[in-house]
């Protein structure tokens, strides 16, 4: 006997986007960060950054056993998201049908691991292409990894994470 398996497939929008992805507002979080005093980037930059932010959990919803690994760009707007905890916990549901944990740890526990995220991100990077087209930026490892700039990733002992702050 043979048995038919149906997989969930989510319906997509004329842009290849989850139908339910393109639905979500982020009409505050883009006023947060490019009009209030908060802001730190122009109307066009975080549009294109949504963009990139909404296809990135398109990919999600059509392969969620897979390590994905996003752009800086995409993570900063995916860090916005998770800020705004009750939207992000009600999007998650309503996209998913669960929680998406952000995992920030990938790459930071010796070469191997860095390694996996180089890989992972190569096949972020495919799987973009092959659903969206060019990769912004044309995929270049160095867009996703791991940042020498922010405090979560000063390479320290200090508990705080901030270089010199502990004394």
């Amino acid at each position: 006997m043979t048995a038919i398996i149906a997989l969930k497939k989510p319906l997509l929008d004329a842009d290849g986007l989850n139908l339910e992805i393109s639905k979500l507002d982020f009409a505050r979080l883009k006023h947060k960060y490019t009009q209030s005093s908060e802001a730190e980037m122009t109307a066009e930059q975080w549009d294109a950054a949504e963009l990139e932010y909404r296809r990135f959990l398109t990919l999600k919803s059509l392969y969620p056993s897979v390590s994905l690994v996003p752009s800086k760009q995409i993570d900063s707007i995916w860090h916005a998201h998770i800020l705004d905890t009750r939207a992000y916990r009600e999007d998650c549901h309503q996209v998913f049908g669960r929680f998406i944990d952000h995992y920030p740890y990938f790459g930071i526990y010796g070469e191997e691991d860095y390694q996996n995220l180089k890989n992972a991100f190569a096949h972020t990077a495919a799987l973009y292409v092959e659903h969206f087209g060019a990769y912004p930026g044309g995929g270049k490892e160095e867009q996703a990894m791991r940042c020498q700039d922010h405090a979560c990733h000063v390479p320290t002992e200090c508990a705080c994470r901030v270089e010199g702050a502990c004394k």
